[in-house]
């Protein structure tokens, strides 16, 4: 009876803190994030395909953290309004994150792109840019069906929305398709970067230094923050590989997963509300650049 009773308060307590940090994401990153909206609109041209990749960021990150509410009410008291809500919220968050994980993608490869081969992406223009957002968005789309693993089940005492029991087979399974979807998006991001360092010089690669350091802030942001969750899944995978093989193993691995899950999936959150701040922080110098490059064309 005493160790049930410690489960029940550590989980309680693990709750508790999963609440407050959504919390402070939502009251901190959604008037952040609509402030970040009317900004670019205010102070940029609208034609820029930068600004557009840019509004896509916050709009992903709005939607995510308008489900942290009903994340709250969740861990805090259960859930019981519904499965229907219960897959909705999921889908929106699976829905949203990609959509921020894959603009991030499309920023690196744009910025890649444009410095290097400006002629090919020109020959993209407003339609082909279009083109990408929308097919943006429908994978994303697509991605948030990952959500149906999610129905309202019993967790302990509670009834929670939750992903459902799976068999060891189809947990690696999705497991390994969350890892792929996210690894070839962050290689992506990595790569290009790494490349546009590597083949330009310094001075042609920040000829807009000012916007630049904002864009390189908010993908090292994304990747740091991105990383533990990608971390805890790949743990996750290896411990049921390792499951009739090291019984013993398998369990410390799981119960550092269990503790360690709820603080990885946080930061996710804490991603969609720290982007403003990279914005307040350069606001000023972004103010600069947009005065500088009134009636000009916009190199980016």
């Amino acid at each position: 009876m005493q160790h049930n009773n410690s489960n029940i308060t550590e989980n309680y307590l693990k709750y508790q803190l999963g609440s407050g940090v959504l919390g402070f994401c939502f009251l901190l990153g959604i008037p952040g994030n609509i402030l970040v909206v009317i900004v670019l609109l205010r102070h940029f041209k609208r034609e820029n395909f930068t600004l557009h990749l840019m509004l896509n960021l916050a709009a992903s990150d709005i939607l995510c953290l308008l489900t942290a509410p009903l994340s709250i009410y969740n861990l805090l008291f259960g859930w019981h309004i519904g499965r229907v809500l219960c897959k909705t919220v999921y889908f929106l968050i699976y829905f949203s994150v990609y959509a921020s994980v894959l603009t991030v993608t499309l920023i690196s490869v744009h910025r890649y792109v444009f410095v290097l081969y400006p002629r090919q992406w020109a020959k993209l223009g407003r339609k082909g840019e279009r083109a990408l957002l929308l097919i943006l968005w429908l994978a994303a789309c697509i991605f948030g069906l990952m959500a149906s693993t999610f129905d309202v089940i019993r967790v302990g005492s509670r009834e929670l929305c939750w992903r459902i029991r799976l068999s060891d087979g189809k947990r690696v399974a999705i497991l390994l398709t969350e890892i792929v979807l996210t690894s070839i998006p962050f290689s992506i991001i990595v790569t290009s970067y790494f490349c546009l360092h590597k083949k330009v010089n310094q001075h042609a690669l920040f000829s807009n230094q000012r916007l630049t350091r904002l864009i390189t802030s908010i993908v090292v942001t994304f990747l740091i923050l991105w990383i533990p969750c990608h971390v805890v899944t790949m743990m996750d995978v290896f411990a049921i590989s390792i499951k009739t093989q090291n019984r013993v193993l398998y369990d410390k691995l799981l119960a550092i997963k269990t503790v360690s899950r709820p603080v990885a999936t946080s930061f996710i959150f804490i991603n969609s509300c720290v982007n403003p701040l990279l914005y307040a922080f350069n606001y000023r110098r972004l103010r600069e650049t947009a005065a500088e490059r009134m009636g000009a064309n916009s190199a980016l």
